[in-house]
């Protein structure tokens, strides 16, 4: 069966290394993060970031792909599990996505298989299931 989760977040930088190129840019960061909601606890993301001038007349565009290691419990159950997830921007429009890596959960989560969205506003959703 297939659970839904919900729940904020609030995040701080931690860590950021630069580089730029003729046209865009990139940054490698480190994120420290706090849950509230279905899914409550911490988590530090490793991600690449790339931003991309706008070509005369376009908009600027944007993307980046993280690795997200979680200690929480979600709806009561402890544990640990990585995520994956990407997001992409073009002007106003936004979207972003992660998958639960397989194998990875631990202790109460272990066997936690599942996939989410990124929502504005620090929010997002995640279905997951478990044995």
């Amino acid at each position: 069966m297939t659970t839904r989760a919900e729940s904020t977040f609030t995040s701080e930088n931690s860590e950021t290394t630069p580089r730029e190129w003729t046209g865009g840019s990139m940054a490698r960061t480190r994120w420290l993060k706090e849950f509230t909601g279905d899914l409550e606890g911490a988590s530090v993301v490793e991600a690449i970031m790339l931003q991309v001038e706008p070509a005369p007349g376009g908009e600027a565009g944007a993307i980046y792909v993280g690795v997200e290691r979680f200690e929480c419990s979600l709806h009561g159950r402890k544990g640990s599990f990585l995520l994956t997830h990407n997001a992409t921007s073009l002007g106003e429009e936004t979207g972003g996505e992660w998958a639960i890596v397989p194998g990875s959960g631990r202790d109460e989560l272990t066997g936690i298989s599942g996939h989410g969205e990124i929502l504005p506003d620090h929010h997002f959703v995640l279905e997951y299931t478990l044995p």
